[in-house]
């Protein structure tokens, strides 16, 4: 047994060892995640991202109403878009944004040194990790929005420090923010606008005037970002009009009377149960934890190794459903409340509630206008709940004792982020299961390199060559009746109407005509034209094709493509065909315009 000198050897040496572990531990996350931007490829989602980046001023309507191509199309150019590198500048970008908030808010509620407020918050933004669960680590809307906001917030807390310029440099970044808020998700950008003017006027009033150079920022890069696009203003706002239309036309939800809405959180009684066990599990640890350091101690260590051996080595030891990451947090404030009576709640001062109110509303304002559960989109951006715990928290705060009472919630933190990223590596959104399993080295557009499953590989690769080899040059317009974006971005073609012609939809055909209807004749005269007619979310290449004055009988086959099956996308395999035009130009231009004013006639 041990003796007493030894014992307290043992605890202080634990003691001095589980931040330095927990630091290592989100070391560990964010390099794992890093090494591994160079797989996988999405056939649908990420052709879009990188189309809508590659070339974002060559569309007249944006469905859905977002210009987040704008915002990338510099980064992507410098870049020479290697996709891997534009994966791993998003990820360390939203992960610096992520620990920076997490900084500020612990520096700003909690008795803590520099040092340990730095350890303890590296940990806490490890689940800014998470808004990558589905391997989304392409630049792309969904990651704009998440870094609009945290910059925003970021903005805010900075204000709150005395030094003046670090406050004309929070209201710049309040205001970048929101124009890059507008440009992810323009509903979000007013829900976001409508939540800081509220704190402004209730906590702040003596930031009303910073707050409209705040605005005067946001509204300056708005003007540019409209005359870059074309158009001013006024294009701007016709570019919305469009986007807003086509996205009601495609029928999926998207409306505008569904952006106020309620979801229910999906859940079931095995996950409130097990949220309920951790979540008491993390009180535990904090109100008893100076008693039992020791079993404390222990316990977070455990947790620590497991996380780092879920990361290393890829083991599903445990699986933490989205709702988990909103549950746990909120029954650990909701138990916390009765700790000593209520002193947490009676002991709250005005900020720390403003910012956990904020904190907690956020990641449904990001989902703002998305036709997926509000729940489900917001656990992206899981990190504020997280935040909202730490500000509701605060009042637990006590010179020496912080560090043990954050430390619990830091590795819960890891640990969660690491199982939730784990468990879509294994299931990747639209590919082949298993990333790690990925050996197939494949060279796409811009010097980049993907490692990829070998079935996606030889599509690819195949495609590439066959169509080179029917005459496809670079930069070619084309129709994509099939619905495969990524193809087009490999194939390095020029996709028209739109980054990606959306398949699957009750209104898919309508919006491609639409968004085909806004393209220039001379074009489509040229545009070879991609079908899948056996693919599941391919569009009607009768219909849409007829809406700009040509048929099947106009091109001839210039190769044929076999699509591999995907869990989840593309339930069995399928073949495309790459069709070039035969007509003379002048002829397929003027039954583009023949088809066009028919089509006029016939609504009026």
């Amino acid at each position: 047994m041990l003796g007493d000198s030894q014992f307290i050897k043992l605890r202080v040496l634990l003691d001095r060892s589980l931040l330095p572990l927990s630091v290592a531990t989100t070391a560990i996350l964010f390099v794992w995640l890093l090494y591994y931007s160079g797989y996988g490829l999405n056939p649908s989602d990420e052709g879009y991202w990188l189309n809508s980046m590659a070339n974002p001023f060559a569309y007249s309507i944006k469905i859905p109403p977002n210009f987040f191509g704008v915002v990338y199309h510099w980064p992507y150019q410098w870049l020479g878009g290697d996709i891997a590198v534009l994966r791993i500048a998003n990820v360390t970008f939203t992960m610096a944004l992520g620990w920076t908030i997490s900084f500020l808010t612990v520096r700003h509620l909690w008795m803590l040194d520099w040092s340990h407020a730095a350890a303890l918050s590296v940990g806490i933004a490890s689940l800014t990790l998470v808004a990558f669960y589905w391997w989304a680590l392409t630049p792309n809307y969904y990651t704009l929005n998440f870094q609009s906001a945290l910059m925003v917030m970021i903005g805010l807390l900075l204000a709150d420090r005395p030094r003046r310029r670090p406050l004309v440099l929070a209201w710049i970044l309040v205001g970048v923010g929101g124009w890059c808020s507008f440009m992810a998700r323009p509903a979000t950008a007013a829900a976001i606008a409508l939540v800081v003017v509220l704190y402004v006027i209730v906590l702040r009033r003596k930031w009303l005037l910073p707050m409209f150079g705040a605005a005067l920022v946001a509204l300056a890069l708005l003007i540019a970002t409209a005359n870059l696009i074309g158009g001013g203003i006024t294009g701007l706002v016709s570019h919305m009009v469009k986007g807003t239309d086509g996205i009601a036309l495609l029928g999926g939800g998207h409306e505008l009377s569904h952006i106020l809405r309620i979801d229910w959180l999906e859940t079931n009684r095995s996950q409130l149960a097990t949220a309920a066990l951790v979540a008491t599990a993390v009180l535990l640890s904090i109100f008893i934890g100076a008693k039992h350091k020791l079993f404390t101690s222990l316990t977070l260590g455990a947790a620590l190794i497991v996380t780092i051996a879920i990361a290393m080595l890829g083991i599903n030891l445990i699986s933490i459903k989205l709702s988990t990451l909103f549950l746990v947090p909120a029954f650990t404030c909701l138990g916390a409340m009765f700790y000593r009576e209520g002193m947490v709640l009676r002991s709250q001062n005005p900020t720390s509630i403003a910012l956990a109110l904020m904190f907690l509303v956020l990641p449904h304002l990001l989902a703002l206008s998305s036709r997926v559960n509000y729940w489900s989109i917001g656990s992206d951006a899981c990190l504020f709940w997280m935040l909202a715990a730490v500000a509701f928290l605060s009042p637990l705060a006590q010179k020496g004792r912080s560090v043990a009472t954050l430390l619990p919630l830091t590795v819960l933190a890891q640990l969660f982020t690491a199982s939730v990223v784990n468990d879509f590596m294994l299931n990747p959104w639209r590919q082949a299961k298993d990333l790690r399993s990925y050996n197939a080295v494949t060279f796409l557009p811009g010097g980049a390199r993907l490692v990829l499953s070998q079935p996606f590989h030889d599509y690819l690769v195949t495609a590439k060559a066959r169509a080179h080899a029917g005459g496809l040059e670079v930069a070619t317009p084309m129709v994509d009746l099939s619905n495969a974006p990524t193809l087009l971005y490999v194939l390095e073609a020029r996709a028209l109407g739109l980054p990606w012609l959306f398949g699957g939809y009750p209104g898919s055909n309508a919006v491609a005509v639409k968004a085909l209807g806004l393209e220039n004749c001379v074009d489509l005269a040229k545009a070879w034209v991609l079908i899948a007619p056996d693919g599941p979310r391919h569009l009607d290449e009768a219909g849409v094709m007829a809406s700009f004055g040509a048929g099947q009988a106009d091109y001839a086959a210039a190769a044929t493509f076999e699509v591999p099956a995907i869990d989840g996308y593309y339930q069995n395999a399928h073949s495309q065909l790459l069709l070039k035009p035969v007509r003379p130009a002048a002829l397929a231009e003027q039954s583009c315009r023949e088809a066009r004013r028919s089509r006029l006639d016939s609504q009026k």
